[in-house]
């Protein structure tokens, strides 16, 4: 039988110190395992149009398919349907463009988690990350769909130097930016004690893999403190753009 795992989430969003208004948008459903995150991007604040597009289109999509009925049933291929609804938001923001002239140009990174039984499916769409914190090791589960990623990966640039680029911020994939989208989805299993962390850029390039680890090693049965926490050390290195953190503790 297929089933949420106990799960304890936390979440927090924030504009930063330099941006006017926060266009990420976050959402979490406890009851069905998922955890959704967004940061969007154009003109007339538009980004946040996207970014909370991309989240409610996401979870209408799955609604029915995670409904206690069909989530108990067994055959259901969850990774065909967060990929599925991944793409029905990108439709859905690119419709929204098409009918709202203001909007146009709008587009929003995403990555999502779905925890089902013992295991989670990961979905990504532009830079914003999510990281697995197990026994006492960080590792980043989600690939920067970014110029600079793109740099280290064919070995022009390397981690370090990536840090300090100014192209850091030009990313490669979005949803809502073209008819068409790439999706990365996977899945792995979960173990008791695993937290994922799921965030913005506003974070990632404000704070490094060491400083997370630092926080989550200090905080880790307590996410509503490590939220804080991670977004007052973004803040206090500069907060150059809205910070959004999830994270999803398996129990």
């Amino acid at each position: 039988m297929n089933k949420t795992p106990k799960l304890d989430i936390y979440g927090l969003t924030d504009e930063g110190l330099v941006r006017d208004h926060n266009e990420d948008f976050i959402s979490w459903f406890i009851e069905s395992g998922l955890v959704i995150l967004a940061d969007g991007m154009g003109g007339h604040n538009a980004g946040e149009v996207a970014s909370e597009l991309a989240v409610t289109s996401i979870s209408d999509a799955l609604e029915d398919v995670l409904s206690p009925d069909i989530k108990d049933g067994g055959d259901m291929n969850y990774e065909e349907a967060v990929h599925e609804a991944v793409i029905f938001a990108n439709d859905e923001i690119n419709q929204h463009a098409k009918t709202h002239p203001e909007c146009n140009g709008m587009g929003t990174t995403v990555v999502m988690a779905l925890f089902h039984n013992n295991s989670v499916i990961l979905a990504s769409v532009g830079d914003s990350r999510i990281y697995r914190f197990r026994k006492g090791e960080l590792t980043q589960v989600t690939t920067d769909h970014s110029l600079v990623q793109e740099m280290i990966d064919n070995g022009y640039m390397s981690e370090e130097e990536a840090m300090n680029s100014t192209n850091r911020n030009l990313i490669t994939r979005a949803l809502g930016i073209a008819e068409d989208v790439k999706v990365d989805v996977s899945k792995m299993d979960i173990e008791k004690n695993d937290i994922y962390l799921l965030c913005s850029d506003g974070l990632s390039d404000m704070i490094d893999d060491q400083q997370i680890f630092s926080v989550l090693v200090k905080t880790r049965d307590d996410l509503e403190r490590a939220s804080h926490e991670l977004v007052k050390l973004a803040k206090e290195n500069g907060g150059h753009d809205n910070v959004s953190v999830i994270l999803a503790a398996c129990k």
